[in-house]
C-alpha cells in the first residue's frame, strides 16, 4: 500500500496510490489527443481548406507572441493564487472545459468562408485554444512535484505519462490520418473531445497534492524572473530544448509527406504504425533504464541516435518502401527516447532553482516548459513549412488528380524531413554534455535538504557537484 497523508509505507517507500498513477497517466491521454490532432494536423486541415503555406505558417507563429506574455504571467498566477482544494489541480478542473470548446471551435471553420474570414477564424481559435492548453499543461507536469518528494518516484510517474503520451501520440495520428477524409474534420474534432474529457476526468477525483517544500512567501513578477535567471541549469535546458524540438519535424511532416509526396494516405498510417512498437518499448523501459543510467545520458544518446539515423535515411530513397520502414524504424527510437525523457528534467531543475535560491516556484518554471513546448511546436511547423517553400515543395502546384508534387519537389521534401531535422541535435548534443551537470543522485540530496530531511552540509558533502 501507498502511504496516506504524506506519511512514506515503509513497505513500498513511495507517497503516491496506484490509482493516482493510473489516473496521471490517463490523464496524460487525453491531453495528447488533443495536443495531436491540433499540433500534428492543423496545417493539413488549413491547407483542405485553401490556405497556403506562407499564410499557414504566419498564423501558428504569431500568436505565439502573446503565448511567451501569456504563459509567464499563467507562471505566476499558479504561484500567487490560492485555491481551497489545492495549487494545480484547480486549474486542471478549469481546463477540463475550455480545451474540448475551443478544439472544436478550431475544427468547425467553414469551408465556404470567405479567405479572410478563414483567417481570422484559424488566428482566433488557435490563440484560444493555446492558452486553453496553457492552463493544463503547466499544472499536470507541476503536479507530479507536489504528488511525491522522492525523485525515483517522480521520475516513474512522469514516465508512466510519458508512456502515455507516447502511445497516444502514435495511435491518435494513426486513427487521425486514416479516418479523416471519411468523417470530416469536424466529426472528429468532437469525437476526440468527448474521449478526451473522459480519460482526463479520474485524476481531478483521485489525485493529492501533498504539502512539501514550497515557499510561504510569493514573490513579484520580478523577482521571479530574476530567480530563473539564476538558474543556469533552466537557461542550458531552454537553449537545448529550443535547438532540438525547433527542428524535429518527422512528426509534423509524416501526414503532409504521404499527402503529397507518396500519394497515399496509407502510406503515412504505415510508416506511422512503424513508429509504434520502438516508441512503446522505449517509453516502458525508461524507468527500469533510469535506476542503473542517469537519465541524462539516456536523452543524449536518444537525441544522438536521431540525429546520426535521419543523415543515414536521408542517402536513401523514399521510393524503396522497405528502406524507407527500416530507417523510419530506427529514427523511432531515438525519437521516442527523446519525447520520454524530455519533460523528467524540470523537476530536478526545480530542486536545483529552490537549493540554490530559497525559492519554489513550479508554476513559474512548468509554465515556462509550456512556453517552450508550445512556441517549439508553433516553429517547427511554421519554419518546416517555409524551409519546405525554400526547397521547391507548393501543395498548390500538385497534380489535381494525383495530388501529389513532381519528383524535384519530393527530394526538397526528402531533404527537410531528414537532414534539416537532425540539425537541432547535432548542435544541442556538445552543448548539453559540456555545460549540463545536474544529475539525479544530486537532485535527490537536494531534494532532501529542501524538504528539511538533510542538512545543507550534509548535502553539499555528498554531492558531485558544485550548486
Amino acid at each position: 500500500m501507498a502511504k496516506k497523508d504524506g506519511k512514506i509505507n515503509k513497505k513500498t517507500d513511495w507517497q503516491t496510490s496506484l490509482g493516482e498513477r493510473m489516473s496521471y497517466g490517463s490523464y496524460f491521454i487525453g491531453q495528447n489527443i488533443y495536443y495531436m490532432l491540433v499540433t500534428a494536423f492543423v496545417a493539413l486541415f488549413m491547407m483542405n481548406r485553401g490556405l497556403n503555406e506562407v499564410a499557414i505558417a504566419s498564423i501558428l507563429i504569431v500568436p505565439k507572441l502573446w503565448d511567451a506574455i501569456n504563459d509567464l504571467i499563467f507562471g505566476v498566477l499558479i504561484d500567487k493564487a490560492k485555491f481551497r482544494s489545492g495549487r494545480f489541480l484547480p486549474w486542471l478542473r478549469i481546463s477540463w472545459i475550455l480545451i474540448p470548446v475551443f478544439t472544436i471551435f478550431m475544427f468547425a471553420m467553414p469551408n465556404n468562408m470567405s479567405m479572410a474570414g478563414k483567417y481570422a477564424w484559424a488566428i482566433a481559435s488557435y490563440i484560444l485554444w493555446s492558452m486553453s492548453y496553457t492552463i493544463c499543461d503547466a499544472p499536470i507536469f507541476a503536479l507530479s512535484t507536489s504528488m511525491s518528494s522522492i525523485v525515483q518516484e517522480r521520475t516513474s510517474i512522469l514516465s508512466f505519462g510519458r508512456l502515455c503520451a507516447t502511445i497516444t501520440t502514435v495511435v491518435i495520428t494513426l486513427l487521425v490520418e486514416a479516418v479523416y477524409t471519411s468523417i470530416g474534420w469536424l466529426v472528429l474534432a468532437v469525437i476526440l473531445s468527448v474521449i478526451s474529457m473522459i480519460l482526463m476526468l479520474p485524476i481531478l477525483f483521485v489525485g493529492k497534492e501533498r504539502s512539501h517544500a514550497h515557499s510561504e512567501r510569493q514573490p513579484a513578477f520580478k523577482e521571479m524572473i530574476k530567480v530563473m535567471v539564476k538558474n543556469k541549469y533552466l537557461l542550458i535546458f531552454i537553449i537545448s530544448y529550443f535547438l532540438i524540438a525547433s527542428t524535429m519535424s518527422v512528426e509534423i511532416l509524416i501526414p503532409i509527406f504521404a499527402h503529397y509526396v507518396l500519394g497515399s494516405t496509407d502510406m503515412g498510417t504505415i510508416l506511422l504504425g512503424i513508429c509504434i512498437f520502438p516508441m512503446i518499448v522505449v517509453a516502458a523501459i525508461v524507468p527500469s533504464l533510469a535506476k542503473k543510467v542517469d537519465k541524462f545520458w539516456l536523452f543524449v544518446t536518444s537525441i544522438g541516435l536521431y540525429a546520426v539515423s535521419s543523415i543515414f535515411q536521408f542517402f536513401t530513397s523514399y521510393n524503396n518502401e522497405i528502406v524507407l520502414y527500416i530507417t523510419t524504424f530506427i529514427r523511432a527510437i531515438g525519437y521516442g527516447g527523446y519525447n520520454i525523457l524530455l519533460f523528467m528534467f524540470m523537476p530536478n531543475i526545480l530542486e536545483y532553482g529552490q537549493y540554490k535560491t530559497g525559492e519554489r516556484q513550479e508554476g513559474v518554471y512548468f509554465s515556462v516548459q509550456t512556453f517552450m513546448t508550445k512556441l517549439t511546436g508553433a516553429i517547427v511547423s511554421s519554419l518546416s513549412l517555409v524551409i519546405l517553400g525554400w526547397f521547391g515543395f507548393a501543395a498548390a502546384n500538385a497534380d489535381p488528380i494525383t495530388e501529389m508534387v513532381d519528383a524535384a519537389a519530393g527530394q526538397g521534401f526528402w531533404t527537410v524531413f531528414t537532414l534539416i531535422s537532425s540539425i537541432g541535435s547535432i548542435i544541442a548534443i556538445p552543448i548539453l554534455v559540456k555545460f549540463y551537470k545536474l544529475r539525479d543522485k544530486d537532485v535527490q540530496l537536494m531534494s532532501l535538504c529542501n524538504n528539511g530531511e538533510l542538512s545543507r552540509e550534509t548535502c553539499e558533502e555528498q554531492m558531485t557537484i558544485k550548486a
